[in-house]
């Protein structure tokens, strides 16, 4: 029903069987029900819900990468007193999100087009809550993964604040290192890191799949993170099948001796 080629991507929206489809080239981005534009065939948008369970305050998100704003538009609805900026690089992209999938056009959403980590050095607000769901392909930009920008995030976070990244990629296995280098990256700047590898069936558990990391300064126990997963935060997360994410907490160790920090390169 629409196909446009911006400076980033080759962007192409369709409808099949009452849903409607985002694509970036030949990748999946984005999801809505046409029937209920709140809700997403895409499962791991839900698991970004569990910034709440570390966060259950929060007052600010930042998303950076707003693809069809499943998650922006569903937190605007289900936290009324949450303001929530989002940082997207192409000026189309908003433009979609807006005319195809019922982004709001509310006070309390902010979208700004820039890219990410520029945005972050010159955003006056500290968040709650950040969220790295930006993708070039199948792979999350590097710039967006080093520890120098983990380390401008913790300074724009408030305290107790958290960051989740959705990634794809595995916990070991052949096709594991650049999600350990970002997990080894992350726990050098804060002190917890949660991984929820999503769907990880005993009998593939080194394949790729969506990845979904929190990491947070929070004083906070794996135990009372999943026991507010488990109350859905106190009954205030309604998205469905929220009280069993818990059951993909990676408990085992995230190898990291053989990978390397994730850094800026130098600029010449």
């Amino acid at each position: 029903m629409y196909e446009y080629q911006s400076a980033y991507h080759r962007l192409r929206v369709t409808d099949n069987n009452g849903v409607r489809l985002l694509q970036f080239e030949r990748n999946r981005q984005s999801t809505m029900l046409l029937e209920d534009p709140f809700e997403t065939t895409i499962e791991y948008v839900g698991y970004l819900h569990l910034t709440l369970a570390v966060k259950p305050d929060a007052q600010r998100t930042l998303a950076i990468g707003l693809g069809g704003g499943s998650l922006v538009k569903r937190m605007w609805r289900d936290y009324p007193e949450m303001r929530i900026d989002a940082v997207e690089l192409d000026a189309e992209v908003v433009a979609i999100a807006r005319e195809f999938f019922a982004l709001p056009d509310d006070e309390r959403i902010t979208v700004t087009v820039a890219d990410g980590r520029d945005f972050l050095l010159m955003t006056p607000y500290t968040y709650d809550i950040i969220v790295v769901d930006a993708f070039n392909d199948d792979h999350v930009p590097r710039p967006l993964m080093t520890e120098e920008f983990c380390r401008e995030c913790r300074d724009c976070m408030t305290p107790g604040g958290v960051i989740a990244y959705n990634v794809i990629g595995a916990v070991y296995g052949p096709h594991s290192k650049p999600f350990r280098s970002l997990h080894r990256t992350a726990s050098n700047v804060w002190r917890n890191v949660w991984v929820f590898p999503l769907d990880m069936a005993e009998d593939k558990r080194d394949s790729t799949r969506n990845i979904v990391m929190l990491a947070s300064d929070a004083e906070l126990t794996e135990d009372e993170l999943l026991e507010r997963i488990a109350s859905r935060v106190d009954g205030l997360v309604t998205v469905p099948g929220f009280e069993r994410f818990g059951e993909d907490l990676y408990r085992g160790a995230v190898r990291s001796g053989d990978v390397p920090l994730l850094t800026d390169e130098k600029r010449r």
